[in-house]
């Protein structure tokens, strides 16, 4: 299935090609996506979903093409699920779909081979689906399905209003959508399909049907070898030249994946998708398909997206992003959503700073940030009702403001009130950052609040099982991963204690895809990640496996061996494993994994932290390379 960047597959049923789905991004936080077969499972899903306001504010516009083509006899290549049936079944034409780099299909229809392409334009809500047909002649018709809607729900018949173009159509509908051809012809033609369900969004209580638009269909004569192409765009009112726009874009892509290992460029446009443009700046967005621009996933994501890949001017201008959105040492944590309900997103930033003075020796970002960075240890160090720091330094946070934060009917599933272990390890490892830093940039620091920090998070150590509490105040003995983030932290503990904390964490937690966030054993263990919202919810902190949780396992895992050729070794299969994964997404690696065997894969199909930290742990220990006062390690 698998050569290098390149996937392939040949779908041998429908229900067999929904099972993978691709995704192209274009930088705005927009994309196209579907499933190897172009079969919409997805409310998600379309060919080209525009982000009206980069990176917020996603509309689905062009959810398929539905492809005829008529020769020796009728030929459909477009696949829907109806109620009761699936029509037409172009799958059964499919002879393969690959993704390098874009996503390619090629079809058998009796004597005609088609090849379709598909790729957005960088920086713009423009797809281009190329399309070149052979061996016979004949017509073909393109007919394209509108909506105009979030992206986030399926929805009825959208109310669209046509204006024919040189080469195309304008539709409108509270957006303006441009379909445009080079070759081929359009004939305006309205009409309407109803009922089109989504799977996927059925199995996870979600609305699952939707009406859409066709408002005509482009038409083209076969003749040998012809080829032609369809733009969908808002932002291109005139037909470009394809072959220019694709020359671009492949240029970006191989020039990113010129800068990655071997092993790691199978994740290369993943890695890149979610580098999107806010304002004048860059941001990271979160997973697709549904996340915004996170606070505490951009700065954990930030290294391995950005540091390890040479991309530093981005990482730079993530850091300005949310440092401009930071109130009262608060870093937001859903930018879209301009919300701050987070409690280690700002030490999460303090970490990145340090990151990216660590591979660039930028001191001048460092003096831009100081008076940033002091905010964030003034709140910590305060008495907000949010945060606040108690009388044995360790900081006190409310509930569900860890990253462990699902609430069903308003209700932390997993609160962590009090003093949460990984927080504290944070606190620490921040100070003594700042410590760093203050001496890179000549500015007075006491030392002396670390150490204070040091002697009271002694008091998490659980002897009875040999590692650390998950909170305290109130004491919870839960045997949860974070605890590997302090076991990682330099100093902080006794090198016997962080290597009992890896050895209770690998026999408990550890998964080939990541650490469950909660032991097997505890009886409100969840192993399936499953069913709808509130049952999700529920098992979402509870036993589900998350794979960037595998970034600090491993910078722990070698660490308490002394990076032995053992460890690395292993830390080596764990992340190969990953790398290779073969989960709904392809070419990328998911939010999360079920904690149960076969640990199937849930949530969004690509996630940046899960691929920023397998990125991250591969380049920086897993190849043994030195990586000079790298933040947390």
């Amino acid at each position: 299935m698998m050569s290098g960047a390149t996937w392939a597959t040949r779908p041998e049923s429908y229900h067999e090609g929904v099972k993978h789905e691709w995704l192209v991004a274009n930088g705005l936080g927009g994309y196209a996506s579907s499933t190897a077969i172009c079969a919409n499972t997805r409310a998600y899903h379309g060919l080209l979903v525009a982000a009206m306001n980069p990176p917020t504010d996603r509309r689905l516009l062009l959810s398929s093409l539905d492809e005829e083509l008529i020769t020796e006899c009728k030929y459909q290549l477009a696949n829907h699920q109806y109620p009761g049936t699936v029509h037409p079944q172009g799958f059964r034409h499919l002879l393969e779909f690959s993704l390098d780099p874009f996503p390619h299909f090629t079809y058998q229809a009796g004597n005609t081979r088609v090849e379709k392409t598909v790729f957005t334009v960088h920086g713009e809500n423009t797809t281009v689906i190329q399309y070149t047909a052979s061996g016979s002649s004949g017509s073909m018709k393109i007919l394209p399905l509108i909506t105009c809607r979030s992206f986030h729900a399926a929805s009825g018949l959208a109310a669209v209003h046509q204006e024919e173009v040189d080469g195309g159509t304008h539709l409108i509908s509270g957006c303006d959508l441009f379909l445009l051809s080079d070759k081929a012809r359009y004939v305006k033609k309205e009409d309407a399909y109803y009922n089109l369900e989504y799977e996927t969004e059925r199995l996870r209580g979600l609305a699952w049907r939707e009406d859409c638009f066709n408002p005509g269909y482009f038409e083209i004569e076969l003749d040998g070898t012809t080829s032609f192409s369809i733009v969908a765009s808002t932002d291109r009112r005139t037909m470009p030249t394809i072959q220019r726009l694709k020359k671009v874009e492949l240029n970006r892509l191989a020039e990113l994946d010129s800068r990655l290992e071997p092993q790691l460029k199978r994740l290369s446009n993943a890695a890149d998708s979610f580098v999107v443009k806010r304002g004048d700046d860059r941001s990271i967005i979160a997973g697709y398909h549904w996340f915004d621009d996170w606070g505490r996933d951009a700065m954990i994501s930030m290294r391995g997206l950005l540091l390890v890949t040479g991309r530093f001017d981005d990482a730079r201008s993530v850091l300005e992003t949310f440092a401009g959105t930071m109130k009262e040492g608060v870093l937001a944590n859903d930018l879209g959503a301009s919300s701050y309900n987070t409690v280690d997103a700002s030490l999460w930033f303090i970490q990145a700073v340090f990151s990216y003075f660590s591979y660039t020796k930028d001191k001048e970002l460092v003096r831009q940030f100081w008076q940033k960075l002091l905010q964030i240890i003034e709140r910590y160090s305060g008495s907000s009702s949010s945060v606040r720091m108690d009388s044995d330094s360790l900081i006190i946070s409310g509930p569900a403001l860890t990253w462990m934060d699902a609430k069903v009917d308003g209700r932390p599933v997993t609160p962590r009130a009090g003093k949460a272990c990984e927080i504290n390890a944070l606190w620490y490892s921040s100070l003594r950052i700042m410590e760093s830093l203050a001496q890179v940039i000549g500015q007075p620091w006491d030392v002396d609040l670390a150490e204070r920090v040091k002697q009271g998070y002694q008091k998490f150590w659980n002897s009875e099982n040999g590692c650390l509490f998950d909170t305290l105040n109130p004491e919870d003995a839960s045997i949860r991963p974070n605890q590997i983030i302090a076991a990682a932290v330099p100093g902080l503990l006794t090198d016997l204690k962080r290597k009992s904390v890896v050895e209770v964490v690998t026999r408990e937690l550890l998964t080939p895809y990541g650490l469950r966030t909660l032991s097997p054993r505890d009886p409100r263990y969840c192993g399936r990640y499953e069913g709808g919202p509130r049952q999700r919810d529920e098992a979402y902190h509870q036993g589900t496996v998350w794979p960037w949780l595998i970034g600090p396992y491993i910078d722990a895992l070698l660490s308490v061996n002394a990076h032995s050729t053992e460890s690395r070794g292993k830390a080596k299969e764990i992340l190969r494993t990953l790398i290779n994964n073969e989960s709904t997404g392809v070419n990328t690696i998911p939010e999360l994994f079920d904690g149960d065997a076969p640990h199937r894969q849930g949530g969004c199909i690509s996630q940046a932290w899960s691929v920023a930290e397998v990125m991250r742990t591969w380049s920086e220990n897993a190849l043994g390379k030195e990586t000079e006062n790298v933040a947390i390690r």
